[in-house]
């Protein structure tokens, strides 16, 4: 008998749950064992749930689970940070397995977790911390065996991709995109965690960890939301023959590691272009497997679920290798250093003069393609540095402006009609 103890029954906890203890599913009998969720932490024991379980098991202690000598693994999906990371650091110090949905306490503390695993010969497994039902974390882990990851790239972010994806064919605005997304259930009561990229940053410092042999910190990724994108970026998009996303990228040059989460602007024929509504994608280069991609349901309660359990089996048919990071010194974090590409820049100002001047000022060429009631242009090939630089000097409020990185080879302006 395999007994787990779960932390939390919310809506990935009560996934795990049903499917676990589903008869028509696999897993008993492909394992060959019996497996059973022994014990839950809940906050409230008397809380009414949509599921039903059995009363003896529910417990809001979670020394009833931890300190359980019977219990083998501990499958963590109550999220938050400090409290995750004591329970979790617990469970292998008392000899447990520990699989976990959690992308916030991962992406902090991963390189602690994989010693930790690897000093009491226990299993650690977060699939379903990135891009819910995707398998990336396990092709990834196996593919760094023989590969140089060079980038990693990526829409991580459900909610935010469905707004978008109303944006551009309904020709809704932010605000009313944002309130469907919210009336579906797939944007938070606070979407911020969303709409301003921290969810994908978190996701991303977790694959670029994986790829580059190097835990890389949350906050070294910069951040940029799309909070500020309006339906007049939307129509020139269109004309433009151009795609906006939220994107996850980390590349790796020589010693050094750049990463974001920004709104880039890619050719609407492309693969990532029709990635749209709550699906996600992601692909890794490598010098040997060239470019792969992952695509499917980044997030819900059954893909994240299942992921969830795809990780009980590994570990349970002993399919884990407690891995450990071995931190290069010699790699750095060079911010966004790395990224260059043309800007798509549009500015709500009254004095656009101040603005042009600038960019002459700082070497910067571009083509007007709007100069009347907002100045939009599009400048030529430019390092990210730069264009930060020029934003900071504006020194306007970031709801009037927004810019995007053009992420197309050869990308003219000049090819397309006037504006």
């Amino acid at each position: 008998m395999i007994k787990i103890g779960l932390l939390g029954l919310g809506t990935v906890g009560s996934g795990v749950y049903e499917i676990i203890n589903n008869p028509k599913n696999n897993l008993k009998r492909l394992l060959n064992k019996n497996v059973e969720i022994s014990k839950i932490l809940v906050r409230d024991k008397n809380k009414k749930r949509n599921i039903s379980v059995p009363e003896n098991i529910l417990t809001e202690n979670p020394d009833d689970l931890l300190n359980d000598p019977d219990i083998d693994i501990i499958v963590e999906v109550m999220g938050g940070i400090d409290t995750a990371y004591k329970y979790i650091s617990t469970a292998f110090k008392n000899n447990k397995h520990v699989v976990t949905a959690n992308k916030a306490v991962v992406s902090k503390y991963l390189n602690d977790f994989l010693s930790l695993a690897n000093r009491h010969h226990k299993g650690f497994l977060f699939e379903a911390s990135v891009a819910g039902g995707i398998p990336i974390i396990k092709p990834l882990k196996q593919n760094i065996r023989i590969n140089q990851i060079s980038e990693i790239k990526g829409i991580l972010n459900g909610t935010t991709n469905f707004i978008l994806t109303k944006m551009a064919e309904e020709n809704l605005s932010f605000n009313e995109a944002l309130a469907l997304a919210t009336e579906l259930g797939y944007a938070e009561a606070d979407p911020t965690d969303d709409i301003e990229g921290y969810d994908v940053q978190r996701k991303l410092a977790i694959l670029s960890s994986i790829a580059f042999h190097n835990q890389v910190a949350v906050d070294s990724i910069q951040c940029r939301g799309i909070r500020t994108l309006s339906t007049k970026d939307i129509e020139i998009f269109e004309r433009l023959h151009l795609t906006v996303k939220l994107a996850g990228k980390a590349i790796a040059c020589d010693d050094e590691i750049s990463a974001s989460v920004e709104p880039i602007l890619i050719d609407k024929n492309s693969t990532m272009a029709t990635v749209k509504d709550a699906f996600n994608i992601v692909s890794i280069t490598g010098d040997t497997i060239g470019n792969l991609q992952f695509y499917g349901q980044g997030a819900g309660k059954n893909p994240t679920a299942n992921a969830v359990v795809c990780d009980i089996y590994d570990i349970i048919s002993g399919q884990f290798k407690s891995d450990h990071f071995i931190q290069n010194d010699e790699i750095k974090c060079a911010g966004i250093d790395l990224f260059k590409g043309k800007y798509y820049i549009r500015i709500n100002t009254e004095n656009k003069q101040k603005v042009l001047h600038l960019l002459d000022k700082n070497h910067i060429h571009y083509d007007i393609i709007s100069i009347h009631q907002e100045l939009i242009l599009i400048t030529d090939l430019i390092t990210a540095k730069s264009i930060d630089h020029l934003i900071n000097q504006l020194q306007i409020f970031e709801n009037n402006y927004f810019y995007a990185r053009i992420e197309v080879n050869d990308f003219n302006v000049s090819n397309y009609i006037a504006i």
